[in-house]
């Protein structure tokens, strides 16, 4: 199923936010992939494509306005955070060396919205 045909996904066009480049950026300096460093210039780069439809902040980037395609992607960093005392996971994902997502969802599920967690909920950091 391509991207912009997933019922899970809202098609999107936009800069990311601050707290969004903030959090990509600490990902990348505490991924547990040796050389991910090399993936910080990109972050500038970034923009958002389309994000998750259930509620979650889960993103899905472009880089120099290409989407980045998903298939074969591989997860570079993952932490586990709270959101107003609710525990999430966060996740940022590459594909063929480029950045391709960042998730982040509920651990005990929910049907609301909630947004990013502060760096300084990330657990274990």
């Amino acid at each position: 199923m391509s991207e912009n045909t997933n019922p899970c996904r809202e098609p999107l066009n936009r800069e990311l936010t601050q707290p969004e480049r903030s959090l990509i950026r600490w990902l990348i300096e505490h991924s547990y992939v040796k050389d991910a460093n090399r993936l910080m210039p990109q972050v500038d780069r970034l923009s958002v494509v389309s994000k998750c439809t259930c509620g979650c902040p889960t993103i899905d980037f472009a880089l120099d306005g290409e989407p980045v395609a998903r298939k074969g992607e591989q997860c570079i960093s993952d932490w586990d955070a709270k959101v107003d005392g609710m525990p999430v996971y966060v996740q940022l994902w590459q594909s063929n060396d480029r950045l391709c997502s960042l998730e982040v969802g509920s651990l005990p599920g929910t049907d609301q919205q909630f947004g990013l967690p502060e760096i300084e909920s990330i657990l274990g950091h």
